[in-house]
């Protein structure tokens, strides 16, 4: 098996260092009576908000003296979303005591489930009835149900409505955009608009898993069962059509930036923010984690909308979302057990809402008319029927890393279109690796 090993950086060195004293200082971040020998203490792994510290309050307080929940921050600020899947693995694969829950993105399950506790004991058929359809299958690897759904997301595009409000077919452009505008006329408008000064569309494309969400979409859209035999070909018309788009982009209609291809998705929404561009890709979470960066004056300006489609084909919204997995060397199961059921109640999910903008995994959260921005929640109902799930293979980690190195270096120009999905095929299909 052939490997490509990509620059070494300071990044594991520092990454290895933040997490050792992640570790070390944990049981220092929410006490209530740290003194106690009797309170048994779960630490729980995820990008730590301020909303999940609220929760951690509310459930260390309902159970003060018994359980305490102690977080280990990993925040997307610091740690891209692949950063954050290695730092658990090497974690994990020391057999750590230390982690006794954590959060995956929704593909990541079965890259874990050998770490991961069975659950299917634990939580009735009546209980999992409750949750949402699209997410249930990413818990589950060989009919055992290894995860636990926490928050959903969906792709959803943002955009400066005051910035078109001038154009003569503003109402035009605008139902289109709010029905999902297609790719064809979306570079039409940016070609349009031909406005050098401010970036058109910003997306996360740097090479890791968010540029993955982004292409997958696109060939989903044209063909939903695209990846349904597990065999991986990116050859076909589908994929070819979706990587020559988003290149073009870049490097053909410079609506794009190509600064874009260092970016995850945090530098992308500061890059969006700062220099006052019209489009940009990201997920439901896009507000509350940019909110004190946004000037009041154009906050209510900022819409969110579906991402484009091609002419022809049906909209596709790709899902992203996270799932929590309790680790098999916990020594404290029961009482993670406690923790999860306290964050599957209705009121924590609404919470998550409202103060993330994570969206919640339990049905009965969407009949809420008491929820707060009931109206976006509504949206993402709707948008909901039109998600697809990246391919959920048992491979898919090793598939990721290698289709993300082979698109990006054709976002740079560094190889073509068709070169870069041939490699990216074969390089899957015989087994290849790729170190980051």
């Amino acid at each position: 098996m052939k490997t490509i090993l990509k620059p070494m950086n300071l990044f594991w060195l520092i990454a290895v260092i933040i997490f050792a004293i992640i570790f070390i200082y944990s049981d220092k971040d929410i006490s209530l009576d740290s003194t106690s020998s009797h309170i048994t203490k779960i630490h729980y792994a995820d990008g730590i908000t301020p909303t999940h510290l609220q929760l951690i309050e509310k459930f260390n307080k309902k159970y003060n003296g018994r359980i305490e929940v102690v977080p280990i921050d990993l925040p997307f600020n610091k740690f891209s979303t692949n950063e954050r899947k290695e730092l658990l693995a090497r974690a994990l694969r020391s057999k750590s005591e230390k982690i006794d829950l954590f959060a995956v993105d929704i593909v990541w399950g079965y890259r874990f489930a050998k770490w991961a506790e069975n659950l299917t004991s634990y939580f009735s058929k009546e209980m999992l009835g409750t949750m949402i359809e699209p997410i249930l299958p990413t818990c589950y690897y060989n009919d055992s149900l290894f995860a636990f759904p926490f928050t959903i997301d969906i792709a959803t595009m943002y955009y400066r409505d005051d910035l078109l409000q001038n154009l003569p077919n503003y109402s035009e452009i605008k139902h289109k955009l709010e029905n999902s505008i297609t790719w064809e006329d979306f570079i039409q408008l940016g070609l349009k608009l031909n406005d050098s000064q401010k970036p058109f569309f910003s997306f996360p494309a740097s090479d890791y898993e968010g540029l993955i969400c982004g292409f997958t979409e696109m060939i989903l859209n044209q063909d939903r069962n695209f990846f349904d035999n597990g065999k991986i070909d990116l050859t076909r018309p589908e994929s070819v059509r979706a990587l020559t788009t988003l290149t073009d982009l870049i490097n053909k209609y410079s609506l794009t930036p190509k600064a874009v291809t260092a970016f995850t998705e945090h530098p992308c929404h500061r890059f969006y923010i700062d220099n006052n561009g019209y489009f940009v890709r990201s997920w439901p979470t896009f507000f509350s984690e940019n909110y004190s960066t946004i000037d009041t004056a154009i906050r209510d300006d900022i819409k969110r909308i579906p991402t484009p489609h091609f002419r022809g084909t049906k909209p596709a919204v790709v899902y992203g979302g996270w799932n929590l997995v309790v680790s098999k060397f916990s020594e404290h199961k029961p009482e993670v057990l406690e923790f999860i059921r306290f964050l599957l109640r209705p009121e924590s999910q609404q919470e998550l809402f409202e103060g993330n903008g994570s969206l919640p995994v339990l049905k009965s959260v969407y009949e809420n008319s008491d929820v707060e921005d009931a109206e976006v929640l509504n949206y993402y109902k709707k948008q909901i029927e039109f998600g697809v799930h990246r391919p959920l293979l048992e491979d898919y980690s090793r598939i990721s890393d290698i289709i993300s190195y082979y698109v990006h270096k054709a976002l740079l120009q560094e190889i073509g279109v068709e070169e870069a999905l041939f490699e990216a095929t074969r390089m899957v299909n015989s087994n290849e690796v790729i170190f980051k």
